[in-house]
């Protein structure tokens, strides 16, 4: 969303002040079968709605004059808030439920900073980052002197952008400060920007789902759709996960979809975590027998993106904090013959 003042970044649809990552008729519509070992069907699963209802990846962008501003916002949960000033933190702050109110000074040895000692971002563009599972709800930000505040310009932002979409791997469970999950560590080191809209717990790939997806603005596109669903038969997958490839591939076929294959984890590492070698197995074929139809799908391997397995949390199946900073460093690494020479500002 965007207004004249603000830019309110991976922000679909705000609801009385409230921030909704996915407008809520798609979170309504989120919904996938389950079936027991046999492959019979048991229920239908809608347990992921909550998060994605959830705000992570947001950020209100602006600029002003002014030498200080301050932030309105009230919650019903804690609420991360990290600051910006271009790709320069600020500071952060963990917000406890109800309202929350924040003066940001200038700092001043910003003053000094010239274009070349700037990344993605202008230093004048003002970030506030929010994440949280709860409403977030965004009641205004004051300027010293009534300074007015407007959006950012393009030339004041990264040129590329990426979305991305995929489980709670890639929205940042398990990172305990969500700035510095892998998707964001890797777009820092890239200098592009990530529209991150992964679900936890979900994933699946419904209709509602991929057809607001293929209407947002990107020039790449990340999908990581291979781990939540890899409990269902094959034909669910391919149904789901292949509908997304081919709808992604065909609708943009001058723009690159990156596929990454499921990420090690479980029973890859541990002979005594839940066994879905055969599960991501399954995913790993459909991502591939699908990647091979198009010229812009280029496939990645998960195995690469987590290729140690101290990378991961003791769950064995999340990355730990040091691991999404490690695994940021990989897909950087994997993505940048791809983005040379057009990113940056």
């Amino acid at each position: 969303m965007k207004t004249d003042e603000i830019e309110f970044f991976n922000v679909a649809e705000m609801r009385d002040g409230v921030l909704y990552r996915f407008p809520l008729s798609v979170c309504d519509s989120l919904q996938i079968p389950e079936f027991d070992a046999k492959g019979n069907f048991v229920q239908i699963f809608r347990g992921h709605r909550g998060a994605a209802r959830s705000t992570y990846g947001a950020e209100l962008r602006f600029v002003t004059d002014a030498r200080s501003v301050t932030l309105h916002i009230e919650s019903d949960d804690t609420v991360l808030v990290t600051a910006y000033n271009g790709d320069y933190e600020y500071n952060y702050l963990i917000a406890k439920p109800g309202k929350t109110e924040w003066k940001l000074p200038w700092s001043v040895g910003l003053d000094g900073v010239e274009r070349k000692s700037e990344h993605r971002f202008s230093k004048r563009v003002w970030r506030i980052a929010l994440e949280g599972n709860g409403n977030i709800r965004f009641c205004g930000i004051e300027t010293e002197g009534g300074e007015p505040l407007c959006a950012p310009l393009a030339e004041e932002l990264p040129r590329v952008r990426m979305l991305a979409y995929g489980s709670s791997i890639s929205q940042g469970i398990g990172c305990l400060y969500p700035q510095l999950n892998y998707l964001n560590t890797a777009a820092q080191i890239l200098g592009i920007d990530i529209l991150n809209k992964a679900i936890s717990g979900g994933c699946f790939c419904e209709p509602e789902t991929v057809d607001y997806l293929c209407a947002q603005d990107f020039d790449a596109v990340y999908l990581e759709p291979g781990t939540n669903i890899a409990d269902r038969p094959t034909e669910v997958v391919k149904e789901r996960v292949g509908n997304l490839i081919d709808r992604f591939c065909t609708q943009f076929p001058k723009k690159t979809i990156f596929l990454m294959t499921p990420v090690r984890g479980l029973s890859d590492v541990s002979g005594t975590a839940a066994d879905y070698r055969e599960n991501f197995n399954r995913t790993r074929s459909v991502i591939t027998e699908y990647a091979k139809k198009y010229a812009n799908a280029v496939l990645l391997d998960g195995h690469k993106l987590l290729d140690k397995d101290y990378y991961l949390a003791a769950d064995i199946l999340h990355p730990s904090g040091f691991g999404h900073v490690q695994m940021g460093q990989n897909l950087a690494a994997m993505l940048a013959p791809y983005f040379a020479g057009k990113v940056g500002r």
